[in-house]
């Protein structure tokens, strides 16, 4: 887990409960996906790392340019808080970890769990279809399935689903293999 992902944690959890009790889990993860993309942005990180910038300085720019991009939702006073504290803790940076983290807290929350595919060949749609069906019953949640094809892997597929990896690879169980001969 990237030192990102261990800061956002909180600040998502956090977020999920206060929206999930005031029913605006959608609209905080609709604000979140829009300020987790400003964040990413090459020139807002360049400000958002700068040590010549007061907190309250990058808060104010930051919520300028959120409530400038079309589209954005309404930037309210609990957004703008949340923007406020991430600054004066120096986690801006943070926010397309919390982004992301919030919106697995939220499809969880649905039943929903999105799942990584990671294979050394490119899977058909049976085969696809056979893993999403194994994992509907393993996890009894809806399942959604993203491939993406690793040559290196040799053989076999590595499964992730939220805090769940399946390593089923050639390159994983050589990996095991000489683990346990160097043992």
């Amino acid at each position: 887990m990237s030192d990102f992902e261990t800061a956002a944690r909180p600040y998502a959890k956090a977020l999920f409960e206060l929206a999930s009790e005031n029913d605006q889990l959608e609209d905080w993860n609709d604000r979140l996906q829009v300020a987790g993309v400003i964040a990413s942005d090459a020139e807002m990180n360049s400000v958002i790392e700068s040590p010549s910038m007061l907190a309250s300085q990058q808060a104010e720019l930051f919520i300028s340019v959120y409530s400038a991009v079309n589209n954005a939702p309404v930037a309210n006073d609990e957004f703008k808080n949340l923007i406020s504290l991430l600054a004066e803790n120096g986690r801006l940076a943070s926010l397309p970890s919390i982004s992301v983290i919030l919106e697995s807290l939220k499809r969880e929350s649905e039943g929903k769990v999105e799942v990584q595919v990671t294979s050394a060949l490119e899977l058909s749609d049976k085969q696809q279809q056979d893993i999403a069906n194994s994992l509907v019953k393993k996890l009894g949640k809806e399942v959604s399935i993203t491939t993406a094809v690793d040559e290196s892997l040799i053989a076999g597929a590595i499964i992730q689903a939220g805090d769940m990896v399946i390593d089923g690879s050639a390159r994983g169980r050589l990996d095991k293999l000489t683990i346990a001969l160097d043992e």
